[in-house]
């Protein structure tokens, strides 16, 4: 990348910062985040279901497709960034973001990323309490928020 097109990537970022800054100011509803009340059972399912040992995002991802998290506003939830350790460059943490549908480029991250072995599928199928205990975890990590966007070029999920 020579020198123009980096001026142009870092103008870009810049722009796509500022509009989801102000996407973000815009909304009033607040931003937050629960389960619904037939979370309980979507996790026994979930739990006693062929796809029981899918954990991490894969579990989170179906609990909200299934209405499982209720959000301020329609969307989509789903890992979207980690933390490393400094030393071994080994991912230690997954944070979860929300992807407003009505915005063009707010991406809303959560404001706790959650250890890897929290996210771990339940040891044994049918324990739904560990499945519903991750959801908690997803739900409460979005107590506080930030706004950030996409890298320029990126395309919304």
């Amino acid at each position: 990348m020579d020198k123009e097109q980096l001026d142009a990537f870092y103008a870009e970022s810049a722009r796509l910062r500022d509009v989801a800054k102000r996407e973000f100011e815009e909304r009033t509803h607040g931003w937050h985040f629960e389960l619904a009340p037939e979370a309980d059972q979507w996790a026994e399912s979930h739990a006693d279901g062929d796809h029981w040992s899918a954990g991490g995002s894969t579990m989170v991802e179906r609990a909200d497709a299934a209405g499982m998290i209720r959000k301020p506003e329609p969307g989509r939830i789903s890992s979207a960034y980690s933390h490393r350790d400094m030393r071994t460059e080994e991912t230690t943490h997954t944070g979860f973001g929300f992807w407003p549908a009505a915005a063009e480029v707010l991406i809303v991250h959560a404001g706790r990323a959650i250890p890897l072995d929290a996210l771990e599928p339940p040891p044994a199928r049918g324990d739904g309490a560990a499945v519903l205990a991750t959801l908690r975890l997803v739900v409460e990590s979005f107590a506080t928020v930030q706004p950030v966007s996409g890298p320029p070029g990126a395309a919304r999920p």
